[in-house]
């Protein structure tokens, strides 16, 4: 989290058992991917709280290395794909996994440019009014919230499961929210949003474990929850 090692800690703790509760509940191999989200949120909240270790919370204390570029490594590169491929592997609807493909190859491209970048020896963090403020390499960096958005955003919003279309809409005014609250640590900001508004997930596996228990475990699991 951008506010404190504690607090990014406790999150990690929170949103990792959310993430393990996510990944007992699938039942195929495809829906991996999506359930594991939490917990790699939650592995990432903790490398933001050894990074705020690191800094010593001291105001206009800069940090680079391997942890920044980690941390930027996933939210920037990993992510733009990682969501739009694990929606599409469980949209049950054909016609609305054909209209994910597009926004699939815009979360690719942007992570083939993110992976130029995310080691890039300009990137750093430093403490601003108590958050923490990552600088990337690209500037203007606005410019990469239209791909993103389109990716991690929009590809859930389109999806029949309405627990997925929740994350996806939610994700969206997670980023507006963090725009608008504080621009200069905005990337922190929205990945602690993000992150809680992975316990969505959660809430999609435990709705469709629900479907089953009501339908007698007859029910097709990719359709549970449309």
């Amino acid at each position: 989290m951008c506010f404190s090692a504690s607090a990014s800690f406790t999150g990690a703790a929170v949103i990792g058992a959310a993430g393990i509760a996510s990944l007992a509940l699938c039942r195929r191999p495809r829906e991996i991917p999506f359930a594991a989200l939490p917990f790699a949120f939650g592995v990432h909240q903790a490398l933001e709280g050894v990074t705020w270790l690191d800094l010593n919370d001291a105001p206009g204390a800069v940090l680079t290395g391997w942890g920044v570029h980690l941390w930027v490594l996933y939210a920037w590169a990993l992510l733009p794909t990682w969501v739009p491929v694990a929606v599409w592997l469980i949209e049950p609807d054909a016609r609305r996994r054909r209209m994910m493909v597009p926004l699939m190859a815009i979360g690719i491209a942007l992570t083939a440019f993110m992976l130029t970048q995310a080691f890039q020896s300009g990137i750093e963090v430093r403490v601003v009014a108590s958050n923490l403020d990552y600088v990337l390499p690209f500037s203007p960096g606005w410019l990469l919230a239209f791909p993103y958005v389109a990716a991690t955003c929009l590809t859930p919003a389109i999806s029949t499961q309405r627990w997925i279309r929740i994350f996806g809409i939610g994700n969206f005014i997670a980023m507006s929210a963090a725009a608008i609250i504080k621009a200069e640590a905005y990337s922190s900001l929205w990945c602690t949003f993000a992150a809680f508004l992975s316990l969505i997930i959660l809430a999609h596996y435990v709705h469709q474990r629900s479907e089953r228990v009501r339908a007698g475990g007859s029910a097709p699991v990719g359709l549970a929850g449309t």
